[in-house]
This record gives structure tokens, sequence and C-alpha cells, in this order.
């Protein structure tokens, strides 16, 4: 492969996700000007509602040639869900 060729295709990452909605969850992602992003917001499902969750950068590895990278969840910037105090804590279904 040429240098041109590698300079053309677009570079990715791991993004793994800790905590929150998308706990243990992992995407691949494109890199922004050649780095992870430092932030994320995120869509996601619970319980029928659709809510965004915020998500911060943490560790970076390179694992088989490949950067992955540890989003946290942020519950202080993140959707509250209606009739949960945590957007972390399971549903109880009776």
């Amino acid at each position: 492969m040429s240098d041109a060729t590698q300079s053309a295709e677009p570079r990715k990452y791991v993004a793994e996700y800790a905590g929150g909605p998308l706990d243990g969850q992992t995407e691949h992602r494109f890199l922004v000007d050649g780095q992870p992003e430092e932030r994320l917001a995120q869509l996601a499902l619970v319980d029928g509602t659709e809510a965004m969750f915020d998500y911060v950068a943490g560790e970076r590895r390179q694992l088989n040639g490949e950067t992955y990278v540890t989003f946290t969840f942020d519950a202080d910037l993140s959707d509250t869900l209606q009739g949960q105090a945590d957007p972390n804590e399971e549903s109880r279904h009776l």
C-alpha cells in the first residue's frame, strides 16, 4: 500500500462505554482531525423512553494495532429518565 492510499482511508478507533445505559457496549468511530472525540452525546432507548446520555473520553490504549478509548458516563450532563433518580439504575418489573 502506498502512503497516498493509506492517508486517503479514514482512520477509526474503538469507543468502549463504561456506565450508564451503554455500559459494556463498543463501536467503531472515525477520528476527528486525527484524534478521538473528547465527549460523546448518545441517544439511547431505555424502558421505552429516548434520552441523550453524555460520555467523557478517558483511558486510551493500543490493542492489535487499533486505538481503544474508554468513555465514562457523565450523569450530570445526561438526561434524567422519568421515574428514575439514577439513569444507571436498572428498572424493576413486577
